[in-house]
């Protein structure tokens, strides 16, 4: 994996000042063993502006590199090229394609180039990927007449961390970080060292699910089912015998 240099990480960080993040107060530290972390930026839907939605909508995946965080900015292994098409979580309602297609590509340049992944394609699936579990929670806090602290609440208790809430445009932050071949998973800080450091297991074809052990990894539930005491996939983004 190919590393870019400081001065191209902080362009990268300045690019995304906009989105209410205007200090490093709450910077996130990737740990030992563990080259990239960051933050999955979920939006309530209920702020200003490009932020007022009727729905909740995932804003992206962010790796955290100085000054907001310890994270290495690793490049594409594949290709930098923009994304060419609109992944279905930024397929949003009432905007049209090619305001979808320029959003992607503004994520993608700010921040997506840095995140470790092949290409556009490799990040935006796993965006997606993670975004679809919690977005479900934080609409049925909404829908529910929750507003951004009761969402912040109903993540945690399903298991998320909730590293930081941007008020000023209605966003919450999940942590999350990337194993060595550069898949993202949903993690509170403390357990990065164990989720994201070391080498990635390559046969989970005898694994199983074991009581407060954390099972082969995963992307969504059909990853589990077939897996000997497995249930669903976890917000961490391991397979689980604990069910919701």
């Amino acid at each position: 994996m190919f590393r870019f240099n400081v001065i191209v990480a902080l362009s990268v960080v300045t690019s995304f000042n906009a989105g209410g993040r205007v200090d490093a107060s709450d910077s996130m530290t990737c740990g030992s063993g563990v080259e990239l972390c960051g933050l999955l930026t979920l939006e309530s839907g209920f702020g200003s502006g490009n932020y007022d939605h009727d729905e909740c909508v995932v804003h992206g995946l962010w790796p955290e590199v100085s000054p907001y965080g310890t994270s290495e900015c690793i490049a594409p292994s594949s290709s930098s090229a923009d994304p060419e098409v609109v992944y279905s979580c930024y397929n949003q309602r009432n905007e049209t394609t090619a305001d979808c297609l320029s959003f992607e590509q503004h994520e993608w340049t700010s921040h997506g180039i840095c995140a470790g992944v092949t290409d556009a394609a490799d990040f935006f699936t796993q965006v997606c990927d993670l975004a679809t579990a919690p977005l479900a929670v934080m609409q049925a806090s909404r829908d529910a007449g929750g507003d951004l602290s009761a969402m912040s609440t109903a993540l945690t208790a399903a298991g998320y961390e909730v590293f930081s809430t941007d008020t000023y445009n209605s966003q919450l932050e999940l942590s999350a970080c990337a194993t060595s071949s550069g898949k993202w998973v949903l993690s509170p800080v403390a357990d990065f060292g164990s989720v994201c450091g070391g080498s990635d297991s390559t046969d989970d074809s005898s694994a199983s699910c074991v009581a407060d052990t954390h099972g082969p990894a995963c992307t969504s539930d059909a990853d589990c089912t077939s897996v000997t005491d497995c249930v669903r996939c976890a917000g961490s983004g391991y397979c689980t015998d604990v069910p919701l």
